[in-house]
């Protein structure tokens, strides 16, 4: 499923394919619009700092805070690479890839209070939810993931206690 299908274009989407869940961590890959190959991710804090690492990367959205160290400035030796800037964005980097547990597109529009803001679309339901924190999206996750465990049938009955809106449902409302 693609993001296009989901009415999404950002120069930012990345597509989390999630092939191990265990325990709450999680591993997989990182997709994203330039760049062919995708990126490992072997716990749930690697894909938080990739994925924060590219949007530093991309400088979009752009942090509202610095990150706070306890390494004096001056002594910093590893500076974050500004790369990307001639890479060509293109949506179809991300279409069609799939993880074995589960396949998320998120859209982080913000990056305030040291924190992201966005959107998560959890591609196997066509569901779409918005978070307000990146704890907030992994808990989002995890609920899909277990939702997911116990109805593990092809379709599956809305609830009104869901935590993701059907995104067929919600074009529908507009």
């Amino acid at each position: 499923m693609s993001a296009q299908n989901f009415g999404l274009y950002a120069p930012n989407l990345i597509c989390i394919c999630l092939d191990r869940a265990e325990n709450g961590d999680y591993a997989g890959h990182i997709w994203h619009q330039y760049q062919d190959e995708p990126i490992e991710y072997k716990n749930t804090i690697e894909l938080i700092r990739e994925m924060d690492a590219l949007y530093d990367q991309w400088n979009f959205p752009q942090r509202s805070t610095e990150h706070w160290t306890f390494i004096n400035e001056n002594d910093k030796t590893r500076r974050t690479e500004k790369k990307g800037a001639g890479q060509q964005m293109d949506t179809r980097r991300i279409q069609d890839k799939k993880g074995d547990k589960g396949t998320f597109i998120v859209h982080v529009k913000y990056r305030q209070n040291s924190t992201w803001q966005g959107e998560v679309i959890w591609a196997e339901r066509k569901q779409k939810q918005y978070f307000r924190s990146a704890l907030e999206l992994l808990k989002l996750v995890d609920s899909a993931l277990d939702e997911a465990e116990e109805n593990t049938g092809p379709e599956m009955e809305q609830n009104e206690e869901d935590d993701f809106i059907d995104i067929d449902q919600e074009s529908k409302l507009r």
